[in-house]
């Protein structure tokens, strides 16, 4: 039994500690306390933060070998999907291990436990687990039978979390009759799907638009079969609604251009969404509604996306630029979406996303400056990016 003590400790939404003693057990958060057991070894962290460990609740490390080599995103959605896909196959895999090895280390180093990993090819999960990055690989499906994703498991191996899940692309990608033979094949499982991230897919769902011609151009040329899309709404939402596939097990990725009244339907069916904020600001220019999205009540959580469309995998920047963008939130709503928000949406709340008694003991640790009040930790904490300690307290003070 260890317990560990910084000057503050947020352990989940609503409870913001000076100076209380976080004890662990086997593994596992035992209790949080102004008076640890006698016999509990104690460390004492210092001046700054401990907090759970951050979740990404939406990445594709399998892209990571393409970080550099891709277009950087230029607000030209259509025009970076192109350079991707033309980037891509044109480059070998034989540097992709080591590349994904680097980035699931990135983001542990930068705090975070827990991602919600994007693949076609499941070739992430050996290196992110030898990082120890717990993963939810969402297998994901695009157009009428490419990448059928596995059957949904969960495992433990060697204490980190190795779990399949179901993905589909997205609604202009995936005809209607396979995004409901994905959704029902997910199960009781999350079921993953980017919506509304572009102008562009929502003038294609429409059927007018300069940018949807060019995204439907785009789709042509890759072979997709234009006579497979049959849209039941006239909004992405809308033709995701009116197929059933949206519930209390949907993370939505992106929704860029949902608006108000959209936020309150997907509160309404209890499903997730995962801002992606630097992702989203380089591709399209903007974020989804935020602030409409927490008045509605949605779940909201936070991802980095990919290293072709992000600098890195830390949360930690995409706080500050979701804080900078809108200056009005609270810092702790933004602190819950990356990390309860995130361990809601991949279904594992139990084990991740607050230090409540029972959860893993994976936290981080944000040094910061003497004698703050209480009132300044969090806004303190969020603020530009800074040092971060990892914190696996299992059985490891540290991971790197």
């Amino acid at each position: 039994m260890t317990a560990y003590r910084a000057a503050w400790t947020w352990s989940e939404p609503g409870d913001l500690r000076a100076g209380d003693w976080l004890v662990v057990e086997r593994g596992r958060v035992r209790d949080l306390t102004a008076r640890p057991p006698a016999e509990a070894r104690r460390i004492d962290l210092g001046d700054g933060l401990l907090l759970p460990g951050l979740v990404n609740a939406h990445t594709h490390l399998e892209l990571s070998f393409l970080h550099g080599l891709t277009p950087p995103p230029a607000g030209d959605f259509v025009a970076w999907l192109e350079g991707l896909v033309r980037t891509r196959p044109g480059h070998d895999h034989l540097d992709a291990r080591e590349a994904t090895r680097r980035a699931a280390r990135q983001a542990r180093e930068s705090g975070t436990v827990l991602a919600g990993d994007i693949t076609n090819t499941f070739r992430a999960q050996e290196p992110a687990w030898e990082e120890g990055l717990h993963t939810v690989s969402f297998g994901e499906a695009i157009g009428p039978q490419r990448s059928q994703p596995p059957e949904p498991s969960l495992t433990w191996r060697e204490g980190v979390l190795q779990a399949s899940a179901v993905a589909a692309h997205a609604p202009y990608s995936v005809p209607d009759w396979r995004l409901k033979a994905l959704k029902l094949q997910a199960g009781a499982q999350p079921f993953c799907i980017h919506l509304a991230e572009s102008r562009a897919e929502v003038e294609l769902v429409a059927g007018r638009g300069e940018e949807g011609l060019r995204l439907r151009q785009f789709l042509s040329e890759r072979g997709m079969n234009l006579d497979d899309l049959v849209f039941h709404g006239p909004r992405p939402l809308a033709h995701l609604l009116a197929l059933g596939v949206v519930d209390g097990r949907t993370l939505l990725v992106h929704g860029v251009q949902l608006t108000a009244g959209e936020m309150a339907q997907v509160a309404e069916r209890g499903a997730s969404l995962c801002l992606c904020p630097r992702s989203n600001l380089g591709l399209t220019g903007a974020i989804a509604p935020v602030e409409a999205a927490l008045a509605a009540g949605v779940n909201l959580c936070l991802g980095t996306d990919s290293l072709t469309s992000s600098p890195d995998l830390s949360l930690w920047p995409e706080m500050a630029t979701l804080l900078r963008v809108f200056p009005a939130l609270a810092p702790e709503a933004v602190l819950t979406m990356a990390t309860l928000g995130g361990a809601l949406a991949l279904g594992l709340a139990e084990h991740f996303g607050s230090l409540r008694p029972g959860r893993l003991a994976q936290a981080a640790f944000r040094p910061l400056p003497a004698g703050l009040a209480k009132s300044e930790v969090l806004p303190q904490a969020l603020g530009e990016p800074g040092q971060v300690q990892p914190l696996d307290l299992r059985g490891q003070s540290q991971v790197n």
